[in-house]
This record gives structure tokens, sequence and C-alpha cells, in this order.
């Protein structure tokens, strides 16, 4: 009896070691797919900016709304993970280099010139907090330049958020609006500063944040809400797309914030539409529609919610749900590739497949590939 059970016991982590190795392969193959698309843009020897073809939401507005910074950003991220698995890292901090010249080129950042005769950064928090997680993985992964633009950035951006009685730097010049979600990715750049050059820059700014968020940001539901200036009419409610971004970098500075807030956000907000696996845009009750940021909304659940919470998963290191929300979205993300060349029909498939999509999946699904390696070898 002892033989057996301790047989079925060495049974049972064969397979389970069986499944993180085929799940492992599985993100690997994704992996190479998401990297090929990249690193052909990152070849492109002449850049005048993000086109249509490039990212969705040019096609609606024909202009970025920010995605292109957002999706360096998540470029940026996804190469740091390959870069902690990879000896030596000389490929993946090519890319990371070139990010950063993309990120500083006038076609992208707000000043549309050279960042060296920028005089004041000014109010533009939201570009900011995305070019200095650029920088800040860029350095991570060993690069020497740059060194001095990532402390004045990083100085500016601890500055703007202190002078604030929430403790919520503004975003964009002229614009009250302030979402909790981007002052977590500044101070989750701060982060980053502060691991490549071993100052300690983002604590204040994180302890006078998180006090505010929990003495004035909680809703019933104990999840914060959204925007904190009041400004929209959803601005006290949580929503899908602005909390799992939150977490997501609140898990670098504050992990024991972000594993509350991850608890209750499955809680609250997971859904299943048509067998899918998913999270809600809005709380269940709330009536709204969908956003820029929201992407589309099917039966209350949304598509940023959803293929966000992959990356926050991944960095909650809650493998469960990651696979749940990686299972679900195989065949939508096979149908959108499929069909991602055909006129008419791909302007749909665009959603899915353009790259700031494709640059969220590649942060996502390289920091599981990541885990599932340190797991197996455990």
């Amino acid at each position: 009896m002892k033989e057996t059970f301790i047989d079925s016991l060495k049974a049972l982590k064969s397979q389970k070691r069986i499944g993180i190795r085929e799940s492992a392969m599985n993100l690997d193959k994704r992996t190479k797919t998401l990297e090929k698309r990249i690193s052909e843009f990152l070849g492109r020897t002449q850049f005048e900016g993000f086109t249509k073809n490039d990212l969705f939401i040019k096609r609606l507005i024909g202009k970025p709304w920010g995605q292109d910074i957002a999706t360096l950003s998540n470029m940026a991220e996804g190469y740091l993970n390959i870069s902690a698995k990879q000896d030596p890292r000389d490929q993946s901090l090519k890319h990371l280099h070139r990010i950063v010249e993309l990120a500083c080129h006038p076609r992208v950042n707000p000043y549309k010139k050279n960042l060296l005769n920028v005089r004041s950064y000014g109010y533009q928090g939201y570009y900011l907090e995305h070019l200095n997680i650029v920088l800040g993985c860029y350095r991570l992964a060993g690069g020497i330049e740059h060194s001095d633009l990532h402390q004045s950035v990083s100085a500016h951006l601890s500055k703007i958020s202190l002078e604030e009685s929430n403790a919520h730097a503004r975003l964009m010049p002229h614009v009250k609006m302030r979402w909790a979600a981007d002052q977590a990715a500044i101070i989750n750049s701060l982060w980053l500063y502060d691991q490549a050059s071993g100052e300690s820059l983002h604590s204040e700014v994180s302890a006078r944040w998180q006090e505010y968020m929990f003495n004035h940001c909680r809703h019933a539901s104990g999840l914060f809400q959204t925007e904190v200036m009041n400004c929209k009419r959803y601005s006290k409610q949580p929503r899908g797309c602005s909390l799992v971004y939150l977490i997501h970098y609140c898990s670098s500075f504050a992990p024991v914030l972000a594993k509350e807030q991850w608890i209750l956000f499955k809680e609250h907000m997971h859904s299943r539409v048509l067998g899918l696996w998913g999270f809600r845009e809005y709380l269940k009750g709330y009536k709204a529609g969908m956003t820029p940021d929201s992407g589309p909304i099917i039966v209350g659940q949304g598509v940023a919610a959803s293929g966000l919470a992959l990356k926050t998963a991944a960095s909650i290191e809650d493998e469960a749900v990651f696979q749940k929300l990686y299972n679900s979205s195989r065949p939508v993300l096979a149908l959108a590739e499929s069909v991602r060349r055909v006129p008419g029909i791909n302007m749909v498939s665009a959603v899915a497949t353009d790259l700031l999509s494709t640059s969220i999946q590649f942060a996502a699904i390289t920091r599981e590939s990541r885990a599932s390696r340190e797991v197996d070898s455990f």
C-alpha cells in the first residue's frame, strides 16, 4: 500500500512536470511568433511614427492616443523578461536600445523634437511614465547609455507626483483627469530606476499614493476607483482595464497591495462569455459603454480588461488564471491571425493583432514563460 501511494505521488509529479513542459513549449512557440513581428517592426530602417497598420486606434481616430509609447513600453518589458533568461543578452539589449530610440523619437514624444533640446518636461506624465519604463528595462538588461536622461525623467516624475495633494501627477497639459493606474505606472517606473541606480526615489511617492488610495479611493467592493479627480461619470467606479493595469504595476513596488486587489478583482470582475474566461469592464449593475481604453465590451466582458489581465496574472504569479485566460484567447487569436491580411475583415481582427496587442501578449507570455522554467528547474 505504501509503495502504491508513493508511486501515485511520483506519477502525479511526473504528470505535472510534463504539463509544465508542454505549457512552456506552447508559450515558446507563441513568443517566437510575437517576437518575429516585433523585431520586424524594430528593424525598419525608416521610422516616421506608427502607422494605421501598426495601431488599430489610428484607423478609428487618426492618431495614436498614447498607444505608441504604451506599445514600446510593453515591448521593453518583454525583452527585459527575455534578457533575464538569455546568456549573453546582446540580442535583447540591441532591441531595447532601438526601443529607447523610438520612444525618444519626435514622432512619438509630445515635444516633437529631440529630448536633449527640451528645457522642461512639463505635465506629460503619461508619456514620461512609459518612457521611464523603457529606460528602466534597458538599463536593467545591461544598457549603459541614457543614464542622465533616466535620472532627469525620474526626478521630474517624482516632483510632479509629490507636488499634488492626492499624489497623482498630471498626465497631460490642460487635461484634469488622472487615472490611478497611471500613477501606479509612474511609481513602477521609479522603482525600476531605483533598481538600476541603487537609489530609493520611489519610496516617498509610493507611500503617499498608497495612503491616498486607501483613505479616499476605495469603492464599496474594496476595489480602487478608476479616476481620482471625479471628472467622469465612471470615475468612482472600478474598471477592468484600469485595475489590471494598476495591479500589474503595483506587483513590483507594492506586492501585498497588488495581491489584495487581485483577489478582489477576481471575485467581482470574473466573467465567462460563450465559455471564454475573462473579466468584466464594469461591475455588474453598472451600465456604461465602451471607451478607447476598454476596447469592445461583449456581454459585459471587456476585451482590454481580459487581454491586459493575461500580463497581470503573469506578474502576480497566478498560473491558474493565466492558463485559463491564455487557453480562452488562443482560438480567438488564431481566428484573428487567419484573417489578418483579408481586406475588410482585417479591420476587426486588428484589435487582436496590432502592435499594441502583440506587445502586451509578448510582455505577458515572456513573463509567464520565465516563471514556468523556474518551476520546472525547481
